[in-house]
């Protein structure tokens, strides 16, 4: 099992799913989303890992969030961009990866909040298409970041076994 905490913005999603379900292998995984943390193993422990969330979470308050704009990612993914509060989820990003999670960050990417619309490594000939349709459909989001939900994945990441919600003040 492996953990994740992410935001699952309160928009209407029909367009990003017309690319996700022609793009995105976790399309029927989990629904459009931010990643605020990347899978951490279940070894972490899941009380460990809820206090210290739970302790990050204390002293955030929600915050507005704007989805605009397009990118490719370094490792061929192509993202829906945070562009309004995007410093405010990278530090709290950062925030997360202290304490139990300190050993766990990730250095060799930067984070880019963002939600995930393909992912193009076995086949970079559909990327250009899949932004181009991306394009045409004109994808602009506005919305609160007012929580956020801890899911547990099974180990071949086909299903959500559980999920805890956190409320942002």
């Amino acid at each position: 099992m492996i953990y994740s905490l992410v935001h699952f913005p309160k928009i209407d999603a029909e367009r990003i799913d017309q690319i996700r379900r022609k793009y995105d292998p976790q399309v029927e995984l989990i629904q459009p989303h931010i990643t605020v943390m990347f899978p951490v193993p279940e070894s972490i422990g899941e009380d460990k890992l809820i206090d210290h969330l739970g302790n990050v979470l204390r002293n955030t308050k929600s915050f507005t969030i704007q989805l605009q704009g397009l990118s490719k990612s370094p490792d061929d993914y192509l993202f829906l961009l945070v562009k309004e509060g995007k410093d405010a989820l990278v530090d709290f990003h950062g925030q997360i990866y202290t304490g139990v999670l300190g050993h766990l960050r990730k250095t060799d990417l930067p984070y880019v909040p963002h939600v995930t619309l393909g992912v193009f490594r076995d086949n970079g000939n559909e990327y250009a298409r899949a932004l181009a349709e991306a394009k045409r459909l004109d994808l602009h989001y506005r919305c609160a970041m007012d929580t956020l939900h801890l899911v547990r994945i099974d180990d071949q990441r086909k299903r959500v076994v559980s999920s805890r919600e956190f409320l942002l003040t």
